[in-house]
């Protein structure tokens, strides 16, 4: 019925907007990440995967509460729910104001028309739907921004985590990337060498230290001025949630071997502005590209802003009715999947 992923940085909503499935990427400090191998705890968020808004609301409210094994849940009290559904609303998009971040498109022109007919749909249900800009300077800074925390934290955290663990694995960063070195080939249990993976380890190897200055600065002003200018957008406008396409390119195939002088897809991915700030980030599927493939929007909202994103999630899903049941695995005989 659900599943769940660690986003630290889309790793909940890129797999959802991918599959078309509906996914939340929570506040941070909502979930407890007890027992999550951490790639960096200032962004780690745990959140819930499923067909519809309303099984990602019943599996959210299963989960919250406060844990003596995960400090940021303390961040939760007071503004946490165990029963989520009870603001599942149909109509909850009339008399809505949302705020579109149209510098997430342009990328892909049928994600851009799936995009805007989810808008019109939105307007259709009693929505005002207006243009908001996020900075120039936040869009400039904000991969930065990410990678000061990112690359320092999992230097430390995840040598912590490892002394944690049996004496046959790796006790450090630097013992991972060694042994990725001995793996250049598949074995026969199929595991495979991931030299994108490694590329990466290599940077955050070199990426400093917790104590670092720029680490401090980062952590203890860049990020509260993140979530300050989202937050003042989203107060100056009056606005309910800020929507944009979860993924700014149809989602890519996973066989081909792109030479090394292809690069990466394009597209800006909008996902970091919600692990910069904590806030919560909604994704409902919106449609499909003319082969079929899946788009979605997101609904970005402030701290522990659940309740009103899911409400306004679940109309959205109600008006558009764009999910979709799978065709590849159907149910098995004498069985059914529930729309």
């Amino acid at each position: 019925m659900m599943a769940l992923g660690t986003d630290t940085g889309g790793s909940v909503r890129g797999p959802s907007s991918a599959n078309g499935i509906v996914g939340l990427k929570t506040t941070h400090g909502l979930l407890s990440r007890d027992g999550v191998i951490p790639l960096a705890l200032s962004f780690d968020t745990v959140g819930p995967m499923a067909r519809s808004v309303y099984d990602v609301a019943t599996a959210l409210g299963v989960m919250t509460g406060v844990d003596e094994a995960d400090a940021s849940t303390q961040k939760s009290v007071g503004k946490f729910h165990n029963d989520y559904t009870q603001f599942l609303d149909a109509d909850a998009l009339k008399g809505a104001k949302i705020g579109v971040a149209r510098v997430f498109m342009g990328y892909d022109g049928e994600v851009d028309w799936v995009f805007e007919a989810a808008l019109q749909s939105m307007r259709d249900a009693g929505a005002e739907v207006v243009d908001v800009e996020i900075p120039s300077w936040v869009m400039d800074v904000r991969g930065r921004l990410y990678r000061a925390i990112r690359y320092r934290e999992f230097k430390a955290q995840i040598a912590d985590y490892l002394a944690t663990i049996g004496p046959d694995y790796p006790k450090s960063l630097d013992d991972i990337v060694a042994r990725s070195m001995k793996l250049p080939s598949r074995l026969e249990n199929g595991i495979s060498p991931n030299p994108s993976r490694w590329r990466l380890m290599l940077s955050e190897q070199k990426g400093g230290k917790l104590g670092d200055g720029e680490y401090k600065a980062v952590h203890e002003h860049g990020l509260k001025l993140i979530r300050a200018v989202l937050e003042g957008i989203m107060q100056d406008n009056g606005l309910d949630a800020i929507v944009y396409p979860t993924s700014t390119t149809r989602p890519s195939k996973i066989d081909p071997d792109p030479s090394p002088s292809s690069g990466p897809g394009g597209g800006v991915s909008p996902v970091s502005l919600a692990n910069l700030s904590g806030f919560p980030d909604m994704i409902v599927p919106a449609g499909f590209t003319g082969m079929g493939l899946p788009v979605s929007i997101s609904f970005l909202g402030t701290a522990f802003s659940e309740p009103r994103l899911l409400g306004l999630g679940y109309a959205f899903e109600q008006q558009t009715k764009a999910i979709r049941l799978p065709v590849h695995t159907p149910p098995l005989d004498g069985e059914t999947i529930s729309k």
